[in-house]
């Protein structure tokens, strides 16, 4: 099971996620966003995984002109993008930070 960690400050939301990017993590990322909110920071440096709802929930965070960084992402999310042909609509070097 994943364990995520939350912290709201001014219009940010800072992620950390220890385990997969899955549908709980996103219905609990989902029940912190406030209106305000336009930047999320999401460490995933211990997850080996993100689905398909993690996937989708990002990109409509984008394509709402919101603001995303995500730290260290499995690989697994570049290949569902290649396959999805989204790698090219998201700016994954603004995006990703090692």
């Amino acid at each position: 099971m994943s364990t995520i960690n939350i912290y709201k400050e001014n219009n940010q939301l800072r992620v950390t996620v220890r385990g997969n990017f899955n549908l709980r993590t996103k219905k609990m990322i989902l029940s912190r966003l406030t209106p305000e909110i336009n930047k999320l920071t999401i460490n995933l440096i211990d997850s080996d995984l993100i689905d398909s709802e993690g996937v989708i929930f990002l990109h409509r965070w984008l394509s709402e002109g919101n603001q995303l960084r995500l730290i260290e992402p499995p690989p697994i999310l570049f290949e569902i993008l290649e396959i999805l042909q989204l790698d090219d609509s998201w700016d994954l070097e603004k995006i990703v930070t090692t």
